[in-house]
């Protein structure tokens, strides 16, 4: 029988951990939208004062549009693309331990010379096989919360950074 430790080993504690990281993941999609509207706004004020002037449209911050745009992608692409190598072996790591769990009570059949012995194999395989699962279950959501900010924090950090610039370049 798995005896659980307590701290960041124990199932509850990397579970709240994930909740946390995933919440943490949601309140940054909802300020990079609101982020973002401001940008938007600041840009298109911008865009439309230049349209007097073809001049103005030699603004840097116009060509900042497009390649940070690209510098967040790639840099969401690589995080995405290490993350996942992680996902997958999480994801493997759980099915291995499912065929484990499987092979431990198959293979523990051909001891069995009671009922007792029947009902023994199957409690300690049942044991492993739901403790393996946690684990590997719960690495597999942590690979994937993981994967979820890396995807989106590029794009927060640009956003975030244009929204503040231009709020201070408008004051």
């Amino acid at each position: 029988m798995a005896v659980y430790r307590t701290g960041k080993d124990h199932p509850a504690e990397r579970l709240c951990a994930v909740a946390g990281h995933l919440a943490k993941t949601g309140m940054r999609s909802g300020e990079m939208g609101v982020a973002a509207a401001q940008t938007i706004g600041y840009r298109t004020a911008m865009m439309a004062a230049a349209i007097g002037n073809p001049i103005d449209f030699a603004n840097p911050e116009f060509i900042r549009m497009g390649s940070e745009k690209v510098e967040a992608s790639v840099e969401a692409f690589h995080a995405v693309a290490t993350g996942l190598g992680e996902f997958s072996n999480a994801w493997m790591t759980m099915l291995a331990k499912q065929a484990q769990a499987a092979t431990a009570v198959f293979g523990g059949l051909s001891a069995c010379r009671s009922p007792a012995d029947l009902a023994g194999i199957q409690q300690r395989a049942i044991a492993e096989a739901v403790d393996a699962g946690i684990h590997a279950s719960l690495r597999l959501v942590e690979a994937a919360a993981t994967l979820t900010a890396a995807g989106i924090n590029p794009a927060y950090r640009k956003v975030r950074a244009n929204a503040r610039r231009l709020a201070r370049e408008a004051a």
